[in-house]
């Protein structure tokens, strides 16, 4: 049989232009060449004759899985214990090597390792399961958030990295509701306020703007405000009034998106509700109240206090005053 190999060793780059110059050549039919490299990889590896098990792959890769532990100590400054339970709660009996570039990306951020190991310990799956690149890329957008102060204080709270991946989940939410990656990114871009709202919430708003209102998705790319406000304070006692203005006849031109997230309150009303008084109760009434509030800015009687003080004339006072009136003249 080695005689055979060393054989097929010697004659394979002659096997396509010589195919019956094979030494083991008894008969007529030339010597199948794959049984005979199947038969060396038996020699070589008794364990793939079924005769014994294949070593894991951990065991065959132990290199990688060294690189990682060393990877999550620079990165997140986990212990080896740490990193070596971190590893064993990934799917997959060896990690993918996608894992070992993102590692070595969130190490060369320059984040603070108590930092990364705050996002892996908050949501690990969703750090973990990121794309290289994509944390460079989200900490970007974070950075140049245009928003008010205190929108970008609650949302980078927790750090810049657990932000990411809050962010992250929301660009994957919207992802699967049919918006691509980029427009995804778009969105929160123009309406960070997204990424305060959980992403039940955010599902919720997906829900009512395509299966209630009967919006596209792609409605988004153009309004993000719609994803910024309170659902159940501004979108739906609109969404209310349109659907009872339809209901008796009450709208004339059709009623668009701006309509719902760019108008003010104040405008919404003076246009819908304002001119069919049964639109009240149903947008809640609160504007006419406001406006009542407005026009008593102080309780009756309140005027008196402000009168000025009525001082008694005396007589000396006249004659002053005469006095006064007829060296004028």
């Amino acid at each position: 049989m080695s005689l055979a190999l060393q054989a097929l060793r010697r004659s394979r780059p002659l096997v396509g232009f010589l195919p019956h110059s094979s030494p083991l050549s008894t008969s007529a039919s030339p010597p199948d060449a794959h049984e005979l490299l199947r038969i060396d990889r038996i020699l070589t590896n008794p364990a793939a004759a079924g005769g014994g098990s294949l070593p894991s792959q951990s065991q065959q890769h132990p290199r990688a899985a060294t690189d990682l532990h060393q990877l999550l100590r620079r990165a997140a400054g986990l212990t080896a214990a740490e990193s070596a339970s971190l590893l064993r709660r990934l799917p997959g009996a060896q990690p993918h090597p996608r894992l070992g570039r993102l590692l070595q990306e969130l190490a060369g951020l320059g984040l603070h390792r108590g930092e990364v190991k705050a996002a892996l310990a908050s949501d690990q799956e969703g750090l973990l399961s990121m794309d290289p690149g994509e944390p460079s890329r989200l900490l970007d957008l974070l950075r140049d958030l245009r928003c008010r102060e205190a929108v970008r204080d609650r949302i980078l709270a927790h750090g810049a990295l657990r932000a990411a991946v809050a962010a992250r989940r929301r660009v994957e939410l919207l992802h699967a509701r049919g918006l691509s990656r980029h427009d995804a990114l778009r969105v929160l871009a123009a309406e960070p306020r997204t990424m305060l709202y959980s992403p039940e919430d955010v599902e919720r708003k997906l829900e009512f703007l395509v299966e209630t209102m009967g919006f596209e998705v792609g409605w988004l790319v153009q309004y993000p405000e719609f994803l910024g406000v309170n659902l159940d304070r501004c979108i739906i006692p609109r969404h209310n009034v349109v659907e009872h203005l339809k209901s008796v006849g009450g709208l004339g031109d059709p009623v668009e998106m701006k309509h719902y997230v760019r108008l003010t309150r104040r405008r919404f009303y003076n246009m819908f509700v304002k001119p069919y008084p049964e639109c009240e109760r149903i947008f809640g009434g609160l504007v006419r109240e406001r406006d009542e509030m407005a026009r008593r800015r102080h309780p009756t009687g309140l005027w008196k206090l402000f009168k000025p003080a009525k001082h008694e004339r005396t007589q000396e006072d006249v004659q002053n005053m005469k006095s006064l009136v007829g060296s004028l003249k």
